[in-house]
């Protein structure tokens, strides 16, 4: 087993630690602004640096380099986390006329077609002024021209950028900080001919790069692959994962095998090791053998850029040119080392590679492999060879898992139960799909054999799915509802720490640290289980076009959802509740009751009633009176006295006379009231003296009621 005997085996990992620090402490605490100043600090920290290098000559002031490198590394991690200034020069909600070039192949989406650019010139004063801004442009998705751009279109057009917005609602996906660290700040949307190609400013290697992607995927295409074959196959070969439906995904991810679906080191392995085997034959002479580290080098960082230079690919490329250049050079590479310098490149490269949680898994996955798959793997000894490399791959999943579960409880809320099985059906079968694509590549001119392997790798993919997916309807296959809080999943963290320092020394000590964090772990575990259970909440959402009240008591929830389509609960508004679904515990338990379904009846339950009568839901909650309109048959009533309410929800299907027939103590408007009709409601509410809530610029209304 590879362990660093001493931390001097490990010197990235010195320098990483202090760098990282920089990176979270500018995320989260803002340390300093944007401001030239921080290359002056960093100007004398790294005459420090030098300064103090040349002291170390003398043993009693050799500690003053560590201390004042130290200080460089962190201080470089927080100034390039500086985020720059949005420019001031694109004025959002007005028109603007721009030049941007797409930085990738457009996605084709349901209703449009999305893009993202950077708007390299803005018109000012009939003057082309030079800027440097990220954003998301959507195309109309009856726009033809559009749907041949590609990558490094360069476009003149009169846009209205919209800042990016963030709806707001509980445990829901933070759109808007995931784009801005990105670099994304705005959207805007380009009708159908409002713009005009200019030509192509792209990068000539990258652009070289996905027009080969597009080639392969043809090749794939005209060889048999169509559905979800196809979808599967481009995500496994060449990380294009815009093909893949919500479904597909589900069928993976509650299998354990997700993580076929990205481009990682297990592709990249597996990729590197067969072609360092066709070139064995290089080995002999120092010429040839440079010859074959450089095909090695160009091949691996051709692939990273033909799949998009994925975080997970870009470590995997790092990782295994570092393996190149140290075999070339005939020296054996300490493994945690080289994973610690692929990291510091990239994230000096993004430091926002970091809270990438594709970026997270691979580090943490390929770490817990390495430490503790020989452990596992020790544990049963077997004779036969076929199942020993079964066990090989149950001890590699297991490993994994094992480095990893504290992290994809955090964000995902859930575990797959059956992840051995799901894996030893998806890394053979994927193995398998992945030198098929290889061969099918290399045969291609060869149209006869080239179908025939065609088939055999669809086939393989065919597979791959339908075993998967038995997986995935096996009884109890996940473990929904197990949301943990960021301080949970760093005890998780330390327990996994405390069990590795154990194994290594073998100190006892180590064992009562993991009992110790456990018990803290379980502590907070009940102690929030108890809390849940005495929170009751009413919550109105914000999210376009659409209206959704829910009720929470404890686990149980009922949701309201005022809409007229004819789409399931879950495709309209999985993504706006689905964290707050897990994050409550109703997975199973929650109940939806449609207001416009036509088919009203009471709703009644042990903890919220609503009563249906001429298009309002009348609901009590907790002693608490709401009314949520849902048509506007109230209109045409006769107010004879204004009933006394709690809280008032405003949606495009509410009456004109609503205030004529309640009195409420508080109007929540939601975010499928236009913007005409909002005016108009904050004006009557203004002139009636009552409070307003607008969730379209505040976000969702979340009224907690916890009891004591």
């Amino acid at each position: 087993m590879n362990l660093p005997i001493s931390i001097k085996e490990v010197p990235f990992f010195r320098l990483l630690v202090p760098f990282i620090g920089g990176i979270v402490c500018q995320y989260w605490l803002q340390l300093l602004p944007y401001s030239w100043v921080n290359f002056i600090i960093l100007l004398l920290l790294l005459t420090l640096v030098f300064t103090s290098y040349f002291l170390a000559s003398k043993w009693h002031l050799r500690w003053y380099f560590g201390l004042s490198l130290t200080l460089f590394l962190f201080f470089v991690g927080v100034i390039i986390t500086i985020k720059q200034p949005i420019t001031d020069k694109l004025i959002s909600n007005s028109s603007n006329k721009v030049v941007f070039d797409l930085l990738d192949t457009p996605q084709q989406r349901s209703k449009s077609i999305r893009a993202e650019v950077e708007v390299k010139y803005i018109q000012s004063n009939n003057v082309w002024l030079p800027v440097k801004e990220k954003m998301l442009v959507y195309f109309d998705i009856s726009d033809s021209l559009a749907l041949n751009l590609d990558y490094g279109s360069s476009i003149a057009a009169n846009i209205i950028p919209q800042p990016v917005q963030q709806s707001g609602n509980p445990n829901q996906f933070n759109y808007k900080q995931y784009l801005s660290d990105r670099g994304v700040n705005f959207t805007a949307y380009l009708k159908p001919n409002c713009w005009i190609k200019l030509g192509n400013n792209g990068n000539y290697i990258k652009s070289i790069a996905l027009k080969l992607r597009g080639r392969l995927l043809s090749l794939f295409i005209s060889n048999g692959l169509s559905g979800d074959e196809l979808a599967v196959a481009s995500a496994l070969t060449l990380g294009y994962q815009d093909l893949l439906d919500d479904e597909l995904r589900q069928v993976y991810s509650s299998s354990g095998a997700m993580h076929i679906l990205s481009v990682s080191g297990l592709h990249v392995g597996i990729l590197y090791v067969l072609l360092s085997f066709l070139l064995s034959f290089m080995n002999k002479r120092g010429l040839t053998r440079a010859i074959k580290a450089i095909i090695l080098l160009a091949f691996l960082w051709f692939f990273a850029i033909l799949t998009g230079l994925a975080p997970c690919v870009q470590r995997s490329a790092l990782m295994f040119s570092f393996l190149v250049i140290g075999d070339f050079f005939m020296k054996k590479s300490n493994i945690y080392n080289t994973l610690a310098s692929s990291a510091f490149v990239l994230l000096v490269i993004d430091p926002y590679n970091l809270f990438d949680i594709g970026f997270q898994l691979s580090y943490l996955a390929i770490l817990s492999i390495v430490f503790f798959y020989p452990y596992i793997y020790k544990l049963l000894y077997v004779k036969s060879w076929m199942f020993d490399y079964i066990w090989s791959l149950v001890a590699v999943s297991i490993a994994a898992q094992f480095g990893t579960f504290f992290i994809s409880l955090f964000y995902f809320s859930q575990f797959p139960n059956y992840f051995l099985l799901g894996n030893l059906i998806a890394i053979p079968l994927s193995t398998i799909a992945l030198y098929l694509s290889v061969l099918l590549i290399i045969t291609s001119p060869f149209h006869v054999i080239a179908h025939y392997i065609g088939i055999a790798f669809a086939y393989s993919i065919r597979f791959l799915n339908n075993g998967l997916e038995l997986v995935e309807k096996l009884p109890f296959s996940v473990s929904e509802g197990l949301r943990i809080s960021a301080l949970q999943m760093f005890i998780l963290f330390g327990v996994i720490l405390a069990l590795s320092f154990y194994l290594i020394t073998k100190r006892y000590r180590y064992i009562f640290s993991t009992l110790f964090l456990l018990s803290i772990f379980l502590s907070l575990n009940l102690y929030s289980t108890i809390k849940k259970a005495k929170t009751r909440e009413f919550i109105v959402y914000s999210i376009n076009k659409k209206s959704l009240v829910s009720f929470r008591v404890g686990e149980k929830l009922v949701f309201f959802d005022v809409d007229t389509s004819k789409q399931v609960f879950e495709d309209k508004y999985n993504f706006y509740v689905k964290g707050y679904i897990s994050a409550v515990g109703a997975n199973k338990q929650y109940k939806v009751h449609n207001l416009t379904s036509g088919n009203q009846s009471d709703v009644l339950a042990e903890f919220v009633n609503a009563k249906t009568q001429k298009g309002i839901a009348l609901v009590n909650f907790e002693g608490k009176t709401i009314v949520i309109p849902f048509e506007k048959s109230l209109d045409n009533q006769i107010s004879k006295q204004k009933l006394n309410i709690d809280y008032l929800v405003i949606n495009r299907y509410y009456p004109n006379r609503i205030f004529d027939f309640v009195k409420p103590k508080l109007v929540i408007i939601d975010s499928s009231v236009s913007k005409r009709t909002l005016a108009d409601i904050t004006l009557k509410c203004n002139q009636e003296g009552i409070p307003y809530y607008i969730t379209s610029s505040k976000g969702a209304y979340i009224l907690s009621l916890t009891n004591t």
